[in-house]
């Protein structure tokens, strides 16, 4: 019993002295300091939870991998470069790139490029154009700068113009002003300006900036983006462009010697009165407007002699956009006692009136009449007659033929009081796109009056135009029974 009492003073069992043995016999390697860390570790791994294991090894392998990243991204790839510099060198250039870009947009060219007065001082270019506007309706009212209709659209049109150009980056810079100086009849046509300004040398400026293409495509191409222009159904295929001319925009604008004319009646006489509310040696300009279905004829008098009127230039257009080729009559009036007749195919005229010296334009007076539209081509007959060039202001190629038929034996003298298909007086093959054949004759351009002797009693006139708005032509005819044995032309 003595034996069994150890120094703690607990009892022993009879198994105390076999394990004492197994624990004597443990090899001493198994007890060394590292072994035992070994073996804890194990132990505590073994009585870990299974989660608590993978996400030990997932701390593990994620050191790894940070690692053998930071080992890679300092290896020298070439030079002093190392990898982490090439990875981050195009993400620098980007960023630079996006930088400068941005600072090129918020950076006003005027401070380097343009002078900031350009605006004020600048050499003034204006233009002139037409658009269509579906959605309204004309009434007399449009045709009166003062009445509210014409007030409220045309300072709509006027915003849409100004932010345009405003806002464009290459024409905002050279923009002044924009405008609507009157409106004519079927859907709402409008009729607008545009002025802008150039510098001293403004040749490259002209060609590829401020060209009437150019700003014709850019106000065509925002109308089809634009909601104000929905709104209106504005029809950017309409919108025509061209240059003008600085006198009649600026009479335009400040409204100055300008008189628009509704017709209402058969007719209207405008007398000396009229025609002098403006001062000496300005330009008159009359906008003159028919009903829809008619042309129009202007009668121009002389009243009084030995005025001290030495001449005025007179241009009849048969549009409100006028141009050279829109040209239908022009003449130098004189202070003689005079009377031209003058008559426009379509509902639409301007008449311009410019005095060639000190001159007031007391002695004129103006009659316009409206007129049945002419027809294209059709059967003459009878004794005498007359034919004209047809109303087509709404084609673009024209083929009229008229049969001159007179009695049995006789001759028929066409007279041609005016006659302008454009371009130099030419006969034959040369004209090709506007002319007039009689008899498989032909004749083109601008020409002054002149005769032609038929050599049978029927002949066919034909009359070909590939252009719109500037070909018209007057001519009368009368029977005679001379025997004439071949056609001759006079001019």
């Amino acid at each position: 019993m003595l034996k069994s009492e150890s120094k703690f003073g607990s009892c022993s069992f009879e198994g105390d002295d076999h394990n004492m043995a197994k624990r004597e016999s443990i090899p001493m390697n198994e007890l060394s300091p590292g072994s035992g860390q070994t073996s804890n570790n194990t132990l505590a791994q073994n009585l870990l939870p299974e989660p608590s294991r993978s996400g030990q090894n997932a701390r593990i392998s994620w050191r790894s991998r940070m690692t053998q990243i930071r080992e890679f991204c300092n290896i020298i790839a070439c030079w002093r470069c190392k990898v982490w510099m090439l990875i981050l060198l195009p993400v620098v250039i980007l960023i630079t790139i996006i930088i400068v870009i941005i600072g090129i947009n918020n950076t006003s060219i005027d401070d380097d490029f343009i002078d900031p007065k350009l605006k004020i001082y600048g050499i003034s270019r204006y233009y002139i154009g037409i658009m269509k506007i579906s959605k309204y309706s004309f009434t007399p009212e449009l045709m009166i700068p003062q009445s509210k209709n014409y007030l409220s659209l045309s300072k709509v049109l006027k915003m849409m113009l100004c932010q345009l150009y405003n806002k464009s980056p290459a024409l905002g810079y050279y923009f002044v002003d924009s405008g609507v100086f009157s409106f004519s009849n079927g859907s709402v046509t409008a009729y607008f300006w545009l002025q802008f300004a150039m510098p001293k040398e403004h040749d490259l400026l002209v060609k590829y900036t401020l060209s009437a293409e150019v700003l014709l495509n850019v106000l065509r191409q925002h109308l089809y983006y634009d909601g104000t222009a929905k709104k209106m159904e504005v029809e950017p295929s309409s919108i025509t462009l061209q240059l003008a001319k600085e006198r009649y925009v600026q009479s335009l604008k400040a409204g100055h010697c300008v008189l628009r004319v509704l017709l209402l009646s058969k007719e209207q006489t405008f007398n000396s009165q009229r025609l002098v509310n403006c001062s000496k040696n300005s330009s008159n300009y009359w906008l003159v407007q028919g009903e829809s279905d008619r042309s129009i004829k202007t009668i121009i008098s002389t009243e009084d002699e030995g005025s001290v009127c030495t001449g005025t230039n007179v241009t009849i257009y048969n549009t409100w956009v006028p141009g050279s080729k829109q040209i239908v009559s022009k003449f130098t009036q004189t202070g003689l006692p005079n009377t031209r007749e003058v008559i426009v195919s379509g509902n639409t005229l301007l008449v311009t009136f410019s005095p060639t010296g000190e001159c007031d334009l007391s002695q004129y007076s103006i009659t316009f009449l409206q007129v049945p539209m002419t027809e294209c081509g059709g059967t003459l007959d009878g004794t005498n007659g007359s034919f004209t060039s047809p109303s087509y202001s709404n084609q673009k190629e024209i083929n009229c033929t008229w049969d001159l038929k007179v009695q049995e034996h006789f001759r028929a003298i066409i007279y041609f009081r005016e006659f302008k298909l454009g371009g130099p007086p030419m006969s034959g093959e040369s004209c090709v796109t506007d002319y007039l054949e009689i008899d498989s004759q032909r004749f083109c351009g601008d020409r002054k009056a002149f005769y032609f002797h038929s050599n049978s009693s029927s002949l066919q006139i034909t009359f070909h135009s590939s252009k719109m708005y500037t070909q018209s032509f007057a001519a009368d005819y009368i029977t005679t029974d001379g025997n004439y044995t071949s056609t001759k032309f006079h001019s």
